[in-house]
């Protein structure tokens, strides 16, 4: 019988397989699972997820249990749990690996091709939260909102803040999006209903597509210019990496909100935090840090002009079961001998 091998962690549980069960049914595969343990407690998670990030999935310690259970699977599904080369070798009927998230950087590519192995990914498994949750920090950082809930705690009453002269609505500023993949075109079509003029920087789709969204295609320059508002959703690679640095703050207005959802490695946040710190731009919203958990040190955290909030934009109740209900289509596809979709 076939085997599907699900990796599951903290985030990705044996429970959550079980409650999709009936998803995965009609391949009258067997379906196993075995946890890897990512740390004790978030800080050591968090501490595991970036270290992968940034190095790949070698560094990893992989336990026999492991091993064992992917010695005779034909797929093998995971979330952050490291795939490396280890694991590819144990396992000589591995056809297929499949990761939970949009980002693969937590499995061995280059060594998986050399094995014939594909792996897909899973694009849009929390766009829509992150979509909601990006327009949601863009609101709470113009209008004050975190900081009005904390002034109010406190008994002071305040409604004049730092940026009282440019905290607006929505309607007819612009916002610059960068990067209009799936959550891109989300925040857009979130936008609309506010009466926001949305531009975008995109190298992957043809300007006549994004015109079709309502959208307009600019370069990265005449984005930061233009933008009322600067959310970013690019794909994390080496051409991307800390692409917003200190000429890219230098070139928003003074006025102009960032806001990042997405990765953190695609800014220079040194370059930010001054940026902030020398009111060269009027504010931002983060959910991704340098290091996370952030720092207690981390100078982010004693400005007045920055809403803060602990990579929780992708973070719903059912983003495990989500997650295995988009792979299942690439699962689908592979089972009637087709072209996966999402494949890396």
């Amino acid at each position: 019988m076939r085997k599907i091998l699900f990796v599951t962690d903290f985030s990705i549980t044996k429970e959550d397989v079980l409650d999709s069960k009936s998803l995965l049914s009609d391949y009258g595969a067997e379906i196993d699972t075995v946890e890897v343990n990512l740390g004790k407690d978030e800080t050591e998670r968090a501490a595991y997820i970036l270290k992968t990030e940034q190095e790949g999935p070698e560094w990893a310690e992989v336990s026999g249990e492991l091993l064992e259970k992917a010695a005779d699977a034909e797929m093998l599904i995971t979330d952050f749990a490291a795939i490396g080369s280890k694991v590819i070798h144990a396992a000589p009927n591995l056809k297929l690996i499949g990761v939970l998230r949009s980002g693969v950087e937590n499995v061995n590519c280059e060594e998986a091709k050399k094995q014939g192995i594909t792996v897909i990914c899973s694009p849009g498994r929390v766009a829509a939260p992150v979509a909601d949750y990006t327009v949601g920090m863009m609101i709470a950082e113009s209008r004050n909102i975190v900081r009005s809930n904390l002034v109010s705690s406190h008994g002071e009453w305040k409604v004049r803040f730092k940026n009282y002269p440019y905290s607006h609505n929505l309607a007819d500023k612009v916002v610059g999006i960068i990067g209009f993949g799936v959550i891109g075109r989300m925040v857009a079509e979130r936008l609309k209903p506010f009466g926001a003029r949305i531009v975008t920087y995109e190298t992957f789709m043809p300007e006549e597509k994004i015109r079709e969204y309502g959208v307009e295609k600019v370069s990265l320059d005449r984005l930061l210019e233009i933008s009322d508002y600067v959310t970013i959703h690019a794909r994390l690679c080496d051409e991307t990496r800390k692409m917003i640095g200190r000429e890219a703050f230098q070139k928003m207005k003074k006025t102009a909100f960032f806001i990042n959802t997405a990765r953190a490695g695609l800014v220079d946040e040194e370059a930010l935090i001054e940026a902030l710190q020398n009111d060269e731009i009027g504010g931002a919203a983060l959910d991704v840090f340098a290091q996370e958990p952030i720092s207690a040190d981390n100078p982010l955290l004693k400005l007045d002009n920055v809403t803060l909030t602990p990579h929780l934009a992708g973070t719903t109740s059912n983003v495990g079961s989500n997650s295995i209900a988009v792979i299942r289509k690439d699962l689908d596809r592979y089972f009637k001998g087709m072209e996966p979709i999402n494949k890396r």
